[in-house]
């Protein structure tokens, strides 16, 4: 059985909490502060994001397979 170390971080958790925080950033600076930004196309931007969640997770199992 695999303990993971206390150092050791969760890459794809730390790139859904970035994703997370980039767009309640986004909407904060729109809705609160009144900021005129440009208008988000979910249906472009979803697509990239399944590409670097993928990507991370395919780069944490190839760099756990080299320190095995």
């Amino acid at each position: 059985m695999e303990v993971r170390g206390r150092g050791r971080r969760d890459a794809g958790g730390i790139v859904f909490g970035a994703i997370l925080l980039l767009v309640g950033g986004y909407y904060l600076l729109q809705q609160t502060f009144g900021l005129n930004l440009p208008d988000l196309n979910w249906d472009q931007i979803w697509p990239v994001l399944v590409i670097v969640l993928g990507a991370v997770v395919l780069y944490g199992a190839w760099s756990r397979g080299k320190q095995a």
